[in-house]
Formats: structure tokens, sequence, C-alpha cells
């Protein structure tokens, strides 16, 4: 029996909630790298500008008085969720209302640092 491809933002949960196997890290990194290659051409720079730009639309004048410390971890982790770049605005939308629905955007880039191994 084929095994499904679990989604991406499954394996982020569990590495935010500290639940994820060395596997899930493979893979996640595994995804991550593809996506760069398959959606932006290898170009983590375009990537990650584009990721930025786009949280920093949804998140309107709330996200624009978030520090650059803080936008740094969001967008790391909106990036490593491997959106489609196709929907990119959309999804940077979902991003922010989950984000406000958990805390807020200090509170989720906290938990970033954290499993990034950086300090508060």
């Amino acid at each position: 029996m084929a095994r499904t491809r679990e989604p991406q933002s499954a394996l982020v949960n569990r590495m935010l909630k500290g639940e994820a196997t060395r596997d899930d890290t493979t893979t996640a990194q595994t995804n991550f790298l593809l996506w760069l290659r398959q959606e932006w051409d290898g170009d983590g720079d375009s990537a990650l500008a584009a990721c930025q730009d786009r949280l920093t639309e949804a998140g309107g004048e709330e996200w624009r008085t978030v520090s650059e410390r803080d936008l740094s971890a969001h967008v790391w982790l909106f990036s490593f969720s491997c959106p489609s770049r196709e929907d990119l605005a959309g999804q940077a939308r979902n991003w922010v209302a989950a984000v406000r629905a958990a805390g807020g955007a200090a509170a989720i880039a906290g938990l970033v640092r954290k499993l990034r191994g950086q300090p508060e």
C-alpha cells in the first residue's frame, strides 16, 4: 500500500509543538528544498522576499509595526510551510488570521525562535 505524503503544515505544526521526530524534520527540510526548486527555480532570496511582502500586505497596518526580528521569524516559518506561489497572497491572509487566533505575531515569533534555538 502506498503511503500518502503528509502535508508540510502537519510536519511544521509538530515541530512547533516540540513533537517532531528526526524523520519529520528531515522530511520537512527535503520538502522545503523541493519547494524552492519547483516553485522558485531555487531562488531562495526571491521566495523569502515574496513571502515577506505577502505577509506584510495581509497583516495590514498591524504587521507593518511588527519588529524586524519577529517578521523574520514569521517569514522563515511561513516559507518553510511551502506555500503555493500561485496562491501566496491567499495563504498569507490565512497565515495572518491563524497567527492572530493563536496569540499574535509576537507569541508565534517567540515559538519560532525557540524552535530554531535562538535567544528570546
